[in-house]
């Protein structure tokens, strides 16, 4: 399970609607098995239509950030305009083990736009529960 800040989920949302019918991504940064922020990046992929691809001087930015801090980045988001939240083969190609990524999608159509995370374990994406925290009643 993650948690997560409401504010997240909403940021990458916006993200996903704003950039279509491109696919956006970003970076995941928090401490443990919470995310805090979200470090949108423009998705650098020659075909960002069809693939995210985040450049290493964004994800080296978010790391320094960090520095100093209990947190880290622990993950990235992009988005999949035409299709479901679900990690396609070329998301497993690019995986790696201990970062999480989440995935919203679809952007278009008539289908509720969902936000799932996933790790890498055993060769395959597992999903893991992503968990809004309960907003603060009292602001």
């Amino acid at each position: 399970m993650i948690r997560c800040a409401p504010a997240v989920l909403a940021s990458i949302e916006a993200h996903a609607r704003r950039d279509a019918p491109h696919e956006c991504c970003g970076l995941l940064m928090g401490s443990g098995s919470r995310i805090d922020e979200t470090v949108a990046v423009e998705n650098r992929a020659a075909d960002p239509t069809r693939r995210y691809e985040i450049d290493p001087s964004d994800y080296l930015g978010a790391i320094r950030r960090c520095r100093g801090t209990a947190r880290s980045v622990i993950g990235a988001y992009h988005s999949h305009p035409r299709s479901p939240a679900e990690p396609s083969e070329t998301d497993l190609a690019a995986a790696f083990a201990d970062f999480l990524f989440v995935i919203a999608g679809p952007v278009a159509g008539d289908l509720p736009l969902l936000i799932r995370a996933f790790r890498m374990e055993g060769g395959n994406f597992q999903p893991v529960r992503l968990v809004p925290d309960a907003e603060d009643s009292t602001t």
